[in-house]
């Protein structure tokens, strides 16, 4: 089926496909550094976007609202903090261009201009 978003990391990062458990892993915080070392900076577009809630249920298994449960339980646990949000597209792609260990997620419409689109095997 046509995936409705785009996986994208920063131009520098070696990494070329993913497995969406890797994604779900990178994006909650589980899995912390690249290959290279380098330190995973996960973003997230805003808890209302249709592409998160799409991206959410296909790479994590779970709705926005589980999601944001297992955020809440790991901030008070002093585990981890959730990925920043940003309120749009544009927003994800000036993040992950700007940190070299970023990955997000974007409406497969957008152009990933200045990032670049990992496959998700």
């Amino acid at each position: 089926s046509a995936q409705d978003y785009n996986v994208i990391v920063n131009n520098s990062n070696t990494t070329t496909s993913l497995t969406k458990k890797q994604v779900s892993y990178f994006l909650l915080k589980k899995k912390t550094r690249w290959a290279d070392k380098t330190k995973v900076l996960p973003v997230d577009l805003g808890s209302k976007s249709a592409i998160r809630s799409v991206f959410t249920k296909q790479i994590h298994k779970k709705n926005v609202n589980q999601v944001r449960s297992f955020w809440q339980q790991s901030v008070f646990s002093g585990k981890a903090s959730p990925p920043s949000e940003k309120t749009n597209d544009m927003a994800i792609i000036n993040y992950v261009k700007a940190h070299k260990g970023a990955i997000g997620y974007i409406s497969s419409k957008t152009k990933t201009t200045g990032v670049k689109t990992v496959t998700i095997k």
